[in-house]
């Protein structure tokens, strides 16, 4: 065999961009060819592809052939770390694969940004966007983010004025806090860095355009606008998440799915909306159980998606979200890692950002912020100073504040370290996939040229091939199907050729069949067994005299 080329180094100096991305999954193709395949998922509303890695051992085997586990990041644009996180898993798989059959028995797909677009302009500006702001219909007396300083980046615009709601801390003057009564000026009101399209020069003044938010976008409970903010105009309606649905619907060999985002450190679990009982109550033991491996690899807290909000507000309900998709459509156990972000890299727990129970908690936890982020060395750049600048059609105006893309984000040399851990929480999950397998196959002469044919299908995965007890009522995870193909010259004599098995318990799951078969000069081979196996994947046998 040859040797291998060497794998690409994962930076953790930057955030990636489109063309880093590009890159370094271009370089885990040529190091390992016969463990890596770039593909697309198609291409984003800008023009960009949506890369696909499928990562499986293709010497031995086709990828279809075997149960199939997802992973994606970044579908909000903000949430870089995604990418890393998504990538890191990819390069891992190909490092570890001399110490392990994995790859021999799972296929990998990952999709490292689903919105290249989105992060793109985050990368490279530093701008604010959930999944994507609508600019094609410009609309007036409304911001538009744009760089009008020249200094590359879109920051926030702080001006003076009268009903501003928002003064100087005392204690940390790059900070903004709430004005209270009897405070002393100058009061500001604050915007996105950018210009008003056909401004009538009044106070009223929108902000950036329509708004999506594509964990909205998801089929599952989707509701429309205003009901649901960012949810699109139908479930799927954004090319990319389209793309994303065709995916998962033509892929029967997935049986788990993971996702990337940032926001206070935890795996997330379903549900996403109504309450725990709409999950079947084995199904939510399990759920748990899995959530636990990731909690303690990772050291994050397990919280249902409903239960993800501050500690003094209600149950939320995400309509159009991936949990309830994941879990009610797809009928698998389905897992989100919320990576964190630099308020988690300052060691602020997510108990203590969702104990934030008043405007005062909240600027207490950025002063510990600043004061953390102070003495780093070397210096993070959080934020920059306020610097005056005259605004084509505000005036007076300061140009300063958060860069988005730090704020939304763990710092890098911490990250490296907690994909280390959700890497050890995906090789578990996926280690308990499915596996339907042909056992026993043998071939008895009944008498003159008539045979019998027997095999065993079963299942030695841990998973059922429904995977859940939800899994059982949809029609997206496949019943075991078996097919008996004679050979050329030999007559089926049995009723049926054909046999669907039905769903295979998970470890014990077998059953065993037989066909009789007439063949007056059978040669070497009477027939091929194979078998469709869903989530535990494709088998087959060429079976003879």
């Amino acid at each position: 065999m040859a040797k291998s080329a060497r794998l690409p180094t994962l930076p953790f100096r930057r955030f990636l961009t489109y063309q880093d991305i590009d890159d370094f999954v271009k370089g885990l193709e040529a190091a390992r060819p016969g463990l890596c395949r770039l593909g697309t998922l198609g291409k984003s509303r800008e023009g960009r592809r949506i890369h696909l890695l499928t990562v499986t051992d293709f010497e031995t085997g086709k990828p279809e052939n075997r149960p199939g586990y997802l992973i994606h990041g970044n579908i909000h644009a903000g949430e870089l770390a995604g990418a890393h996180a998504s990538l890191y898993t990819a390069r891992q798989l190909l490092a570890d694969h001399r110490g392990s059959d994995l790859l021999k028995r799972v296929t990998f797909y990952i999709v490292p940004r689903i919105n290249p677009d989105g992060a793109e302009f985050v990368v490279t500006t530093a701008g604010r966007v959930r999944s994507r702001s609508d600019r094609s219909e410009k609309r007036p007396n409304t911001l538009y983010q744009e760089d009008v300083d020249g200094d590359g980046l879109i920051l926030t615009m702080r001006q003076d004025h009268p009903n501003g709601s928002l003064v100087a801390d005392p204690s940390d003057p790059r900070l903004l806090i709430a004005r209270r009564p009897g405070d002393p000026g100058p009061f500001y009101r604050v915007l996105p860095e950018g210009m008003i399209h056909d401004w009538d020069g009044s106070d009223r003044i929108l902000e950036g355009g329509r708004g999506y938010d594509w964990n909205r976008n998801w089929s599952y409970d989707w509701r429309p606008e205003p009901e649901q903010y960012g949810a699109g105009d139908f479930p799927f309606s954004e090319p990319e998440m389209r793309c994303m649905a065709e995916f998962l619907h033509s892929r029967p060999n997935l049986f788990g799915v993971l996702g990337y985002h940032t926001g206070p450190a935890a795996v997330l679990r379903p549900p996403s909306t109504g309450s725990m009982t709409d999950i079947d109550e084995r199904d939510d033991k399990m759920m748990e159980d899995l959530a636990g491996i990731g909690a303690e690899e990772t050291g994050f807290p397990v919280v249902p998606v409903v239960k993800y909000r501050a500690a003094r507000s209600r149950d939320i309900n995400l309509r159009g979200h991936f949990h309830n998709f994941g879990y009610h459509h797809l009928g698998l156990f389905v897992f989100e890692f919320e990576l964190g972000t630099i308020k988690d890299s300052a060691r602020i727990t997510t108990e203590e950002q969702f104990a934030v129970a008043s405007e005062e908690d909240q600027e207490a936890q950025m002063r510990r912020l600043m004061k953390w982020c102070d003495r780093q060395r070397p210096r993070l750049e959080l934020c920059r100073p306020w610097t005056p600048f005259d605004h084509p059609q505000l005036g007076a105006v300061e140009i300063g504040g958060f860069l988005f893309r730090q704020l939304a984000n763990r710092t890098l040399s911490d990250l490296a370290e907690v994909v280390k851990r959700t890497y050890r929480f995906t090789l578990e999950h996926a280690q308990k996939h499915p596996s339907v397998v042909l056992e026993d196959v043998s071939v008895d002469t009944v008498g003159g040229p008539v045979y019998r044919v027997r095999a065993r299908v079963a299942n030695r995965g841990e998973f059922p091939t429904h995977v859940s007890n939800k899994g059982r009522t949809l029609r997206r995870l496949r019943p075991v199907r078996v097919e008996f193909h004679a050979a050329r010259g030999v007559e089926l004599l049995s009723a049926e050729g054909h046999t669907e098995v039905g769903h295979l318990a998970g470890v014990t799951g077998s059953r065993t069949l037989e066909w009789f078969v007439s063949a007056p000069k059978p040669g070497k081979g009477l027939c091929e067994i194979r078998v469709l196996g869903g989530t535990g994947g494709n088998a087959s046998v060429k079976v003879g005299v």
